[in-house]
Parts: structure tokens; C-alpha cells; sequence
């Protein structure tokens, strides 16, 4: 998915990934340390994560995403709000990147789901921690937009096809676990996204990145029936939130 093309956009749609940021940011204060820490905030994008983090005044904040246009209103906020804080900016793939310094806590919200190979991401991630940190995961459950999935295949009888892959709880902590972390806390909440029509329900979604991926697009008459089925069935669409806090062991 290219998020440059989506970046102008993206703050303007993203409800969800900023709710889900506030709730992960919140869930994880108590784990942090006393002192001043160094972050890593993975999938940055424009920054709904890395403004929270940057208001604790850590000792150092890496910003890390691999769309360049994300970055720059991302460093844009920073600039604004704290000049003083120590950030640096990474245009990189974080399947790819391997940083210079260890870290108190790792944050990654609204990013897992385009991972290609997680259990190898997190093998290498567990590196990157202070003995004692954690690792602080937001994601989207598989309850995730159900109401989109089920007029499409109501439709073109298929599933979705999407790069974005939605785990259960129970999913996540067994790669966690099998990676060498323990959950230490989590929190979930459905979010309601509320649209007022199909027609921005779906360029909300594809402004997401979420959809526009498939390799069989619907044609023009399946977009319209998908489109009556959204109508009739519902516009309100569900985003499971799940917040998790983990720690590396032994």
C-alpha cells in the first residue's frame, strides 16, 4: 500500500488509529520508567502516537514509517508542539530497520496488520529492548469492519481481499508468546465509525489503505450492489481496538 499518496488525507479519516492510539499511550503508562525514556514508535504515521509520547518528555523518541510524506507532517507536529523534545525521524520498512540504540519501551500501533512475516519481525524486535522493557502493541481485532466483509461477500461471494490482516487476542499472544514476550496487560473496546453514506464509507476506507488492494476488483455493477448493501444493511462499521502491553522473558 502506498500511504505517501494517502498522507495528505490520512488524518482527516483516521479515527479509529487515533483512538487506538490514545487508548495504547494510556494502557502503557504504568510500565514506563521513573526516569526520562527512550522510545521507538514503529508505523508512526502522522504522528497520532508519537505527540503523546513526546508530551512525557523523554530522553529520546524515534519516529520510525516508511512512507516519507507521512514523515514530514509527523515531524511537522513535532516541530510545532516540541521543538526541545530529542526526536529523530526513519523512513524505513520495519521489517528492514535495525536501529543504533536499545530502547525502555517499543510502541506499534495500527501497524501489525501489514506486516508480512510478524513472529520474524518480533524474534529481531526482541533485541532492540532494555532488560525490563516492553513492548506495547495496538491492534485491530477480527471483529474489525465486519459489516463491510459481510455485504461483499453478500455480493462477489468472497472474502475482502485486503493486505491488512485483523488477529483475535488469542492469536496475537500466541505469536507474542512463541516470540519470547509475555502479556502483561491489555484493554479492548469496539469503536463505531459512523458514515453518511457509501459512498464516503468506501473512500474513507480506501483513503485507509484498507481497501482498493484486491486482485479481482469488484466491477462496476458489484460496486453499486455493494454500495445498496452498505445502505440497507448498515453504515455504521465496527473497529475492534485491542491495547496490549508485553514483556520480553528468558
Amino acid at each position: 500500500m502506498n500511504f505517501n499518496i494517502k498522507a495528505s488525507k490520512y488524518d482527516s479519516v483516521s479515527e479509529p488509529q487515533s483512538e487506538l492510539a490514545e487508548e495504547l499511550f494510556e494502557l502503557s503508562l504504568d510500565y514506563l520508567p521513573n526516569t526520562p525514556p527512550v522510545l521507538l514508535d514503529i508505523g508512526c504515521g502522522t504522528g497520532h502516537l508519537s505527540l503523546e509520547l513526546a508530551s512525557l518528555f523523554p530522553k529520546n523518541l524515534d519516529c520510525l514509517d516508511i512512507s516519507k510524506e507521512m514523515l514530514k507532517i509527523c515531524k511537522e507536529k513535532l516541530q510545532v508542539n516540541f521543538p526541545n523534545i530529542q526526536w529523530r525521524l526513519f523512513e524505513n520498512d520495519a521489517e528492514d530497520f535495525e536501529p543504533d540504540i536499545m530502547y525502555d519501551a517499543i510502541y506499534c500501533s495500527a501497524t501489525i496488520q501489514w506486516f508480512k512475516d510478524l513472529p520474524a519481525f518480533l524474534a529481531k524486535l526482541k533485541r532492540w529492548l532494555k532488560p525490563r522493557g516492553i513492548l506495547a502493541i495496538g491492534a485491530f481485532g477480527e471483529k474489525t469492519l465486519q459489516e463491510l466483509h459481510k455485504a461483499y461477500k453478500e455480493v462477489a461471494a468472497r472474502q475482502v481481499e485486503t493486505k491488512a490482516k485483523f488477529y483475535s487476542k488469542k492469536e496475537l499472544i500466541s505469536i507474542f508468546k512463541k516470540a519470547g514476550f509475555a502479556l502483561e496487560d491489555s484493554a479492548e473496546c469496539l469503536y463505531t465509525q459512523t458514515f453518511e453514506n457509501p459512498d464516503i464509507a468506501l473512500k474513507t476506507l480506501g483513503n485507509m489503505g484498507v481497501t482498493g488492494t484486491s486482485k479481482k476488483p469488484l466491477n462496476r455493477m458489484e460496486i453499486q450492489k455493494l454500495k445498496e448493501a452498505l445502505q440497507k444493511n448498515s453504515l455504521d462499521f465496527t473497529w475492534e481496538l485491542m491495547a496490549m502491553v508485553f514483556r520480553g522473558f528468558v
